[in-house]
């Protein structure tokens, strides 16, 4: 069976336009998603605190076109939630223009809790995720195109990497002893064990070069939704010309046999051409190897303690 993406065009970051294309996106792929009740974790991308114009989170737009559409069918609770690599999920979530959401939608931005094991096949040891995913009914995922100095390109499947909690997210990183593959293999793993029921990826102001959090905004202009994160994921590196082979996520899932890698077993709707998207000039990461050393993850575990322990009260108070 065929996987649908659904991608439009899309210049500007128009609440309207997004609505619109959330609409759309869902009667093309499956409109009974979503019911009267229903608790909903949207999981955007949450890297770091910055500016919507800095393009390192998903676009406060984007996300709220979402809530906006969970609001008509009337669902009882729309949670927002990630593991940010640098400051609190609340602290991060207001630079990135999330705070409006609460009031207006009745959103709440809630930290992710209860890390816990599960079974992977690739073996990778202390590997846990947050165990309150199983509070939810549905979980939306919510990522930016952006290239990526170690895995090439961050979307879909890089994107759920953000549910491991806190520091454990660099020491995975040295545990596959720098094998990209299997990195990506892992991140296969925890993507289906997340099994989002849907991904919708904010590329309108995408990342190139030095991803992902020190590349500069392009104007990719479109919006891509799916139910396949395999799918999307190809879908979105053809777009921007990433050879796939070195999208690491995307050849773990070819490995796998996880969701449609293949371009003839995709079928896209909203735009008559797929090619009529395809740009030619977004620069790619210079690649870094995938493990830290000991003394820059000791740096980070500092630089965590005081943005939240110190910096973020500081700036509190005053």
């Amino acid at each position: 069976m065929k996987s649908k993406v659904h991608i439009q065009k899309i210049e500007t970051y128009s609440l309207d336009k997004t609505e619109s294309f959330v609409r759309d996106a869902l009667s093309a792929i499956d409109g009974s998603l979503f019911s009267s009740g229903q608790k909903v974790l949207l999981k955007p991308n949450l890297l770091r605190g910055f500016s919507p114009k800095n393009c390192v989170t998903t676009h406060p737009i984007v996300v709220e076109s979402v809530c906006r559409v969970l609001k008509d069918y009337s669902v009882g609770q729309i949670t927002i939630s990630d593991s940010p690599a640098l400051g609190s999920l609340e602290a991060v979530a207001s630079k990135a223009g999330y705070d409006p959401l609460k009031k207006k939608y009745g959103v709440k931005i809630v930290p992710l809790t209860d890390p816990i094991p599960f079974e992977n096949e690739e073996g990778v040891p202390h590997l846990k995720i947050a165990g309150c995913l199983q509070e939810f009914d549905r979980i939306v995922n919510l990522p930016k195109v952006k290239s990526h100095c170690q895995m090439t390109m961050t979307l879909a499947i890089k994107n759920l990497f953000g549910l491991v909690i806190g520091k454990r997210k660099p020491i995975l990183h040295c545990l596959v002893k720098n094998d990209k593959i299997k990195f990506g293999k892992m991140l296969i793993d925890i993507a289906r064990h997340v099994n989002p029921c849907l991904t919708l990826a904010d590329g309108i102001e995408a990342m190139q070069g030095q991803g992902p959090i020190h590349g500069s905004p392009y104007p990719l202009g479109v919006l891509l939704a799916s139910t396949d994160m395999t799918a999307l994921d190809r879908v979105a590196a053809e777009i921007i010309k990433f050879p796939i082979d070195k999208v690491y996520a995307l050849e773990a899932a070819r490995l796998k046999g996880y969701g449609n890698y293949d371009l003839d077993k995709i079928e896209i709707s909203g735009v008559a051409d797929l090619s009529s998207l395809v740009v030619s000039d977004f620069e790619s990461a210079r690649a870094m190897d995938i493990s830290f050393n000991p003394y820059r993850i000791m740096k980070s575990f500092l630089k965590q303690f005081y943005e939240v322990g110190i910096k973020e009260k500081r700036d509190a108070i005053n």
